[in-house]
């Protein structure tokens, strides 16, 4: 039985009655797939952690006009093989890479094996008739791999690759260098040579091949892509240049999960690249995985998650990382690897068998290992003997990291990392050696964090991404964000460690941390947010009259109910709702406050609201808690349910409160004339050395990175102006811990 129907202004047909959207699906979920099935437009899906982004992307692809060639595109392997047996018959799944690596083959009419060292030979080849040092000829192989991952043009731009390229070469080396690559590139390839893996994207862009050839493009993880990859996907849709067949984008991400700009991802580009394309952006916000208690601590770093309806409450759990026991089956995420060695070596002493997440931390712990320590070695000079290659190491990087490039910054907290985990190696092979140990016995060690079916499985938050367990443990909540990183990837780094556990989320501080009170606090509630304990009246009302969706689009309870309860009458319905239309009329208060929080344009239930001002009540900045108390005083005067407030203005304030909690922690010690002082920057607050120029009882005078700025020493804010939210403020005590 065929149909025929009218949808984007042409008429599509097919072989049978159209698929229905499952009944399953949320209101959010069935909008995405009615405008992959209703409209042609271009589509970009926000979905946030544990939405079931996967199940609605493949959903959306049984709702495709598949007239012209359409693929899945998915990050790696792995999501590949999961989501493969869920797309309709004339729908594949593909890496990228993959897909790249078949249009080459069809382009040579044969199979085609990986050329892994091209690059480094190329190299040398540019470099023929200059003796220069092997160092120098993987530098230049890793620009180049750089430069084509960037999407460089090979004549610009080559100063996003000056911080690894060996200083005494020159800015004019490397641009010779990158000519040379791409003359020999092409050149090997058009001459029967084999492509290597960044090849299988890039010489089909640089060749034309495949230009257009598909109908719609289903990107899944779109946050994560290169610049190259995001080329190659537009394409193959033949959106680079002005084809009027051009094809099709529906792409799935999160901003909030973009955490590997480090790896070349460039999470804004395709979200400007929908801009550009006049794609239209839909939400799913709603996280079917997380609890509520943890939706509310990965609110600090995400405003955008809200927890399902029908969600449980979850446990969190706060304890110090030296106390903390683990079970068969625990999980435990860091933001950096030491942590994890420190704790698998630890475990093993317990006889508890451990797995750590990824095989190229230990392939870069052999070669340290094999650099620090060539002959056996004592326990006292094992830290000696990895500063030294500390130093060796650090040296190109130090003076780059001190003029404030970012990526060299970020390699040296990696390599103090590295070296980190070769001390704890080290530690541990001299004492089970008896005191004096070889590269073999750390290799030994190094091979005992690696078991299949171990009891517990130790990750960084990075390998985690994409994952989901019952209990988590999280490892040191207050190195994150690190003041090593990229600060809009670190929040980012955060929210995925948040938002892993199911069940369970244990927090495990640090000695000092812990000791000072330094706690991650659930981010209050937004106007906007609903929980299953509390709707707001609008909500309410909807659900009574059954104006907002059908009976059908509702998704069904989790557990239902141990016995069913009728429905009351409709008049009884529709009198519920009259009563609640008396009662919803907001009330205006007279604010006269510099900073007011009453009499605007927006309602709030006074219920929702008087608990996100109590929250701010535990705040350690004063000011906060001021205009928290000056609030909630002039809110016991409400008669009614709502009441009328400047909601950006709220959002502001819990927004610094957030903030500063989170702030990027000083990583220095202070002198006796510095104090600790929190600057606001866009998306984040870091806390700076301020200096102290005077120190009065009533007046401090501090400058920090060049601005003067007076301090009330009481309560720690800027004198002379109104109280402001993102205003700079001293650091209170309490939250130096971390």
């Amino acid at each position: 039985m065929s149909y025929v129907s009218w949808q984007g202004g042409r008429l599509r047909t097919g072989a049978s009655t159209p698929r229905a959207i499952p009944r399953h699906f949320t209101p959010q979920q069935r909008a995405f797939v009615g405008a992959v099935r209703d409209t042609e437009r271009h589509l970009v899906l926000r979905a946030t952690a544990g939405s079931g982004k996967t199940t609605t992307l493949a959903e959306a692809a049984w709702h495709l006009d598949t007239a012209r060639p359409v693929m899945y595109f998915a990050y790696n392997k792995h999501a590949v093989t999961d989501v493969g047996p869920r797309l309709p018959p004339r729908v594949s799944a593909s890496t990228l890479h993959a897909y790249g690596l078949r249009v080459l083959c069809r382009e040579r009419s044969a199979s085609l094996d990986v050329d892994e060292d091209k690059s480094l030979r190329l190299a040398g080849v540019v470099y023929a008739e200059e003796r220069v040092e092997r160092r120098v000829l993987r530098a230049a192989a890793r620009a180049w791999d750089a430069a084509r991952e960037q999407a460089l043009d090979g004549d610009a731009h080559e100063d996003d690759l000056v911080a690894e390229w060996p200083q005494e070469q020159g800015v004019g080396a490397l641009r010779r260098v990158l000519h040379g690559m791409k003359r020999l590139s092409l050149h090997d390839w058009q001459t029967g040579g084999l492509p290597d893996f960044t090849d299988f994207l890039w010489l089909p862009l640089e060749l034309g091949y495949a230009d257009g050839t598909l109908g719609v493009a289903l990107v899944d993880e779109a946050q994560d892509l290169t610049p190259l990859r995001q080329r190659f996907v537009t394409h193959l849709l033949g959106l680079n240049g002005n084809d009027s067949r051009a094809g099709r984008l529906i792409a799935v991400g999160d901003p909030e999960q973009a955490i590997y700009t480090y790896a070349g991802a460039d999470p804004q580009g395709l979200w400007r690249l929908a801009e550009r394309l006049g794609a239209q952006e839909l939400p799913l916000s709603v996280s079917f995985r997380c609890p509520t208690s943890h939706v509310q601590l990965a609110r600090n770093a995400s405003t955008f998650i809200q927890a399902a309806p029908q969600a449980r409450t979850g446990t969190v759990e706060h304890l110090a990382a030296e106390t903390a026991t683990y079970a068969r089956g625990d999980v435990i995420l860091s933001r950096l690897n030491a942590p994890l060695v420190r704790a698998a070596l630890l475990l093993m002493t317990q006889d508890v068998s451990v797995n750590i997440r990824g095989r190229d931390l230990a392939a870069r712990l052999e070669a340290a290992a094999q650099d620090a320590f060539p002959r056996p070695f004592t326990k006292d000079g094992i830290k000696d003997l990895v500063d030294v290659l500390y130093e060796k190491r650090a040296a190109p990087l130090v003076k780059k990291a001190r003029e404030g490039d970012l990526a060299a910054k970020k390699a040296l907290g990696e390599l103090k990392d590295l070296c980190a985990c070769l001390r704890l190696l080290a530690l541990r092979a001299a004492n089970v050696a008896g005191g004096t140990a070889s590269i073999m016995d750390v290799m030994g060690v190094l091979r005992g964090l690696y078991h299949e079916d171990a009891d517990v499985l130790l990750s960084t938050v990075h390998r985690a991404k994409g994952l989901e367990w019952e209990r988590v443990t999280l490892l040191y909540p207050e190195l994150m964000p690190s003041p090593h990183g990229d600060p809009e990837e670190e929040r980012c780094v955060l929210f995925v460690g948040l938002t892993r556990a199911k069940d369970t989320l244990r927090l495990a501080y640090g000695k000092e941390s812990w000791t000072n009170g330094w706690r991650l606090h659930p981010a209050p509630l937004s106007e906007n947010e609903t929980t299953p304990l509390q709707e707001t009246d609008s909500v309410v009302l909807e659900k009574e009259l059954g104006q907002q969706f059908q009976v059908e689009d509702v998704p069904p309870p989790l557990r239902p109910p141990s016995r069913p309860v009728p429905p009351p009458p409709v008049s009884e319905r529709v009198q519920h709702a009259q009563r609640l239309r008396v009662v919803q009329v907001p009330q205006d208060v007279e604010d006269p406050r510099t900073l007011p929080l009453y009499g605007g344009l927006d309602n709030l239930l006074v219920l929702a609201l008087r608990e996100r001002l109590e929250a701010l009540l535990g705040e350690p900045r004063p000011a906060l808690r001021e205009w928290a108390e000056g609030s909630l005083t002039l809110l016991r005067t409400m008669g009614s349910r709502q009441v009328r407030v400047n909601a950006a203005t709220l959002r502001q304030v819990e927004r610094a409160a957030s903030q500063a909690r989170l702030a990027v922690p000083l990583m220095q010690a202070l002198t006796a004339k510095q104090v600790p002082v929190v600057m606001f920057e866009t998306h984040f607050a870091r806390v700076r050395a301020g200096q102290v120029t005077r120190q009065g009882e009533r007046v401090w005078s501090v400058t920090v990175d060049g601005q003067a700025l007076r301090f009330d020493p009481r309560t720690g804010e800027v004198l002379g102006e109104p109280f402001t939210p993102l205003a700079p403020h001293l650091q209170r005590k309490e939250t130096c811990g971390s």
